[in-house]
């Protein structure tokens, strides 16, 4: 089915649960029996409608498409994707492949290549047309999954997914306006009623999956066993004492030629919070500051009162692109 109307209303909790709406609702769901509002509780989610729903189709199109809309070079872009592998930082859990393995890439992949990498990897290899609609998208969701950005430019992020949706079966046809690709045109009111896209995401369940498996794995009682290992993990993440950041690791041996004063001494590593800063590895040195923009660590050094200082190098930045904001 191809779902083309932008302006169709909107379900209720009362259609969800089959008193008004017969089209689509064909049975009788347990759920119905919750006290709760199904027309809102029950979210389109941006692991799957988003990263394997619509990224992944684009990147389909762009591969095995048809001509018009299929890259001319797509080895270039899985070449720069895998040069790229020596600038993502840390907080990255998985490194980008090739758009040969596509068909095998995880949520995440996708979601990196959304936000981060193909913003890059396609300018000037995506047709100029198709680019630009990509950007669109790419701009939304990225003012979406920011807790600081969800609120004050939701409207914006509206109107671009709006306009994403209705130039999409210009560039890939009618036909391919699935129900992942209309479903983005209500994307941002969820994320008015219950936060970020991550907040609502299905990634931390995805994650915990692993656990629950290897849990499952050889267990005489399947059901008992696994749920006493997932109280004993609760319990032990409960009472584990949480590290005191930050940490600093890998302490550079002095060196009078470097070293201004014996009270100091010199790391490579900086653990904060929530993020990892280095001196000497690429991917972990570079920083955007809020007041200075983006600056390159060169030194961690801490004093002998315990005073930690970073020493760092400022860029001059322009903008990347100048659309769709």
């Amino acid at each position: 089915m191809a779902y083309l109307d932008l302006n169709a209303p909107l379900r209720t909790d009362d259609s969800f649960r089959g008193k008004k709406d017969e089209f689509y609702h064909k049975d009788v769901s347990p759920l119905e029996e919750l006290p709760i509002d199904m027309s809102s509780a029950v979210v389109l989610e941006y692991m799957h409608n988003i990263c394997l729903g619509v990224m992944k189709r684009l990147l389909v199109f762009w591969i095995k498409g048809k001509k018009p809309v299929r890259l001319e070079n797509p080895e270039a872009i899985s070449e720069e994707l895998n040069n790229i592998k020596t600038f993502l930082p840390n907080e990255f859990n998985r490194l980008p492949r090739s758009l040969e393995e596509c068909e095998y890439w995880k949520a995440t992949e996708f979601r990196t290549f959304l936000i981060y990498t193909g913003p890059i990897v396609l300018k000037g290899r995506l047709k100029n047309s198709l680019y630009k609609h990509f950007m669109i998208l790419s701009c939304a969701i990225r003012l979406l999954i920011s807790p600081k950005t969800c609120y004050t430019y939701n409207n914006v992020a509206k109107m671009l997914i709006e306009r994403f949706v209705s130039e999409y079966s210009t560039h890939y046809g009618e036909e391919y306006v699935s129900y992942n690709v209309h479903g983005l045109i209500h994307v941002a009111d969820f994320v008015m009623m219950h936060g970020s896209l991550d907040t609502f995401s299905a990634f931390k369940y995805e994650n915990y999956l692993q656990f629950l498996k290897k849990s499952c794995k050889n267990a005489r009682f399947p059901l008992e066993d696994t749920y006493n290992r997932i109280m004993e993990h609760i319990d032990i993440d409960t009472s584990t004492i949480a590290p005191n950041y930050p940490i600093l690791k890998n302490e550079i041996n002095y060196d009078p030629l470097v070293n201004r004063s014996i009270d100091e001494t010199y790391y490579k590593e900086i653990i904060l919070n929530n993020y990892v800063l280095n001196s000497t590895n690429l991917k972990d040195n570079f920083v955007y500051i809020k007041d200075h923009g983006i600056v390159k660590v060169i030194n961690i050094i801490q004093f002998s009162n315990g005073i930690i200082k970073i020493e760092a190098i400022k860029y001059n930045i322009f903008p990347m692109f100048q659309n769709p904001i």
